[in-house]
């Protein structure tokens, strides 16, 4: 899995680089750790502590800041997985503690590689708690922003009709959008059971699109896009409506579009259909 995109972002990172040494200078001057190892090399910390301490604080302010920025700058085209950016970390502290041992050994006088697995096991103590909360303070972040991102593009999706775009958003029974199309575009919307079939214009030739619904389901996305009822298992695009006339069998409105059948008027809806008719 590639890593949150916030983590590329410089003020996220920034606040980490700040954050992290100021933790570990409370840390230590409030509780300094021992992690029973070696007494000796704590008298001598903490007899300079004052000294010490903030000079290690800022070798971390200044190994935290190089690296991140290589992060923001250098490879932000290339994500890394999660793997890779823990790798990074791991190379991260390692650094500062190299840096830490070649500080404390020329101060203190003491071996380098006596220092160094110390170093490490201290620092991981100390830093463990920072990188921690930032990786999951950065995880909720993300998670935060796609779960609204995810409601947007719904709510975007589940809207009945865009007057803007004079899109059709045609969803099943469950709330799914199973079809966008213009609304001048569609011609009618027949029902069958518990699905619907659309037929529409798609460049000239008429398409048809099976939709798990009910009429009452779409009724108001109907109505709101131009489509009239014109019978209990029929709604029409008026615009579409060529003329409507008496057959032997029935009350029909015959469709202005090459290979689309008559649709059936009931005498329900004959009226309001025939008064819409005049009207455009």
């Amino acid at each position: 899995m590639k890593i949150p995109e916030q983590l590329y972002n410089v003020k996220p990172n920034f606040v980490f680089c700040l954050f992290a040494p100021v933790f570990a200078l409370l840390f230590v001057v409030i509780y300094t750790p021992t992690f029973g190892l070696n007494p000796e090399f704590y008298v001598l910390v903490d007899s300079n502590k004052g000294f010490c301490i903030p000079i290690l604080c800022s070798i971390e302010l200044g190994v935290l800041l190089a690296s991140r920025a290589i992060l923001c700058y250098a490879i932000v085209r290339h994500r890394l997985s999660e793997m890779e950016f823990l790798l990074w970390q791991a190379i991260e502290y390692v650094v500062a503690c190299l840096f830490f041992d070649l500080f404390l050994s020329l101060y203190l006088h003491l071996g380098y590689f006596d220092l160094l697995p110390i170093i490490l096991l201290v620092s991981l103590g100390i830093n463990i708690f920072p990188y921690a909360f930032y990786w999951v303070f950065m995880e909720r972040v993300d998670r935060d922003q796609r779960i609204a991102e995810a409601y947007k593009l719904m709510n975007n999706l589940r809207r009945p009709a865009d007057g803007a775009e004079g899109m059709v958003r045609f969803a099943d029974d469950k709330g799914n959008v199973r079809l966008v199309v213009g609304a001048d575009k569609v011609i009618s919307v027949q029902s069958a059971g518990n699905y619907l079939t659309i037929t529409y214009d798609d460049g000239g030739k008429p398409m048809r699109y099976s939709l798990r619904n009910t009429m009452k389901g779409i009724e108001k996305l109907c109505t709101a896009n131009g489509m009239v009822r014109c019978h209990r298992s029929f709604f029409v695009n008026i615009n579409m409506v060529k003329v409507i006339r008496r057959t032997p069998e029935g009350m029909v409105a015959e469709i202005d579009h090459q290979g689309v059948s008559n649709v059936p008027v009931s005498r329900t809806y004959a009226s309001d259909l025939i008064s819409l008719f005049s009207e455009n």
